[in-house]
């Protein structure tokens, strides 16, 4: 049961949630002593050399956050991830104080993917809510406060956790508002390994087994279907149960057939932001 005291939904994040500052390269500088033609120019030598991380400025309650990603820059976002470029930020936030900090791809992944999604209450006050986020292969943003965790696939990368009966949002790219590009993943990833290895046969025993803890997998209700590898949902399934069906399925499929993901031909789809969310890179 979640929090009755959080509302059912939450407006996109109107604020940059916390980020892990053991990396950082320098932080609250003020621009009146690090002026905006300097923070560009190191920008741009540190792009050059493939800089992974976020860049934040601030003034009062006006704010930007930049990524970047192997020297590549995503993009930059304000209140509920709006679009901002770099020289609206220089005019608009003239004497900010700006921050950043080198992260790791996964992290810089997560905060671009959720920078406009619509939070939701956690299903329950905290550590309550943590079993299910766990068996749920839960990938996104767990908000309380101040304190914010990175999860992926149901583990917590880094970040801090809500306190003991504080409530949570949850703030994550696997929802319905992105069904379509993560059933496309899955399909063309299933498709894939399925050339390499036909999977139909292994795929009808393992889903048989699995539909006690993942009922959209019982092979008679035919609510997730794969057929000469070509992969179907139907629409009253909700993303937060095929994913962590689809990965469990696929896994355990994997394993019947003495595979690994490392020997299959889908390079180009680890590229994908969902891959990162599949679950099936799993310590």
């Amino acid at each position: 049961m979640s929090d009755p005291t959080l509302p059912a939904s939450l407006p996109k994040l109107t604020h940059p949630v916390a980020v892990p500052l053991d990396a950082a390269v320098y932080s609250a500088i003020s621009t009146d002593h690090y002026p905006w033609t300097d923070v560009t120019a190191d920008l741009a030598a540190r792009q050059s050399q493939g800089f992974t991380g976020v860049f934040d400025a601030w003034q009062g309650n006006r704010w930007a956050r930049f990524l970047l990603s192997q020297g590549a820059l995503l993009g930059g976002y304000t209140h509920a991830g709006q679009p901002v470029g770099w020289t609206t930020v220089m005019q608009g936030l003239p004497r900010a104080r700006v921050s950043l900090t080198e992260l790791s791809a996964r992290l810089v992944d997560l905060l671009w993917t959720t920078r406009d999604v619509e939070g939701r209450a956690a299903p329950a006050a905290w550590p309550h809510a943590q079993a299910e986020l766990e068996r749920s292969q839960y990938h996104g943003l767990v908000v309380s406060g101040a304190a914010c965790s990175y999860w992926l696939s149901g583990r917590v990368l880094t970040g801090s956790l809500p306190e003991t009966g504080a409530g949570a949002w949850l703030f994550t790219p696997n929802s319905e508002a992105n069904r379509a590009g993560l059933l496309s993943f899955w399909q063309d990833l299933l498709a894939a390994t399925h050339r390499a290895q036909p999977l139909d046969a292994a795929w009808q025993e393992v889903t048989m087994r699995l539909a006690d803890d993942h009922p959209c997998l019982d092979p008679f209700a035919q609510d997730v279907r794969l057929h000469q590898g070509q992969l179907s949902i139907e629409d009253e399934v909700p993303v937060d149960e095929f994913l962590p069906a689809l990965s469990a399925a696929l896994r355990g499929v994997l394993a019947r057939l003495g595979l690994r993901l490392v020997d299959l031909p889908i390079t180009n789809l680890r590229d994908r932001p969902e891959w990162a969310a599949s679950g099936l890179e799993q310590r």
